[in-house]
């Protein structure tokens, strides 16, 4: 489906904090924008609310169970053609796992790591402002 402004794709990302460090992920080869770095997340399916979408995603991508905490920003980027949701998440599970299709690696970093980091989605730095970091 080729989305455009009028019908934009939605997605849904986690910010997942531990102290002062936020998780991020690095994407497997096998995605969209490959090797990026980025809070994990991705498209809310036809029916599906934006916390149930979450969980899924973050099931999806991290192995992990999360209970959604309040919306944080929202970003809308390609010209309108796509609007992302930032969520606040706590993770049941102790530590995520990466899924390989789906995510190469993750790292706890300080908002400051983040800014700096080679290969980081634009934007990024954008949403750490937006949600006072």
């Amino acid at each position: 489906m080729e989305h455009t402004p009028l019908k934009p794709m939605l997605g849904v990302v986690g910010v997942i904090r531990r102290d002062e460090r936020v998780l991020v992920i690095q994407r497997s080869a096998h995605v969209r924008a490959p090797l990026a770095w980025c809070f994990p997340g991705g498209e809310i399916e036809p029916g599906e609310s934006q916390r149930d979408a979450l969980v899924r995603e973050m099931r999806e991508e991290l192995n992990a169970e999360v209970t959604p905490g309040e919306l944080l920003t929202t970003q809308t980027k390609h010209d309108g053609r796509l609007i992302l949701y930032f969520w606040s998440a706590d993770l049941i599970t102790p530590e995520p796992a990466p899924n390989p299709r789906e995510v190469a690696c993750i790292e706890w970093l300080k908002p400051d790591e983040i800014r700096c980091k080679e290969g980081v989605l634009p934007g990024t730095s954008e949403v750490l402002t937006a949600i006072g970091y």
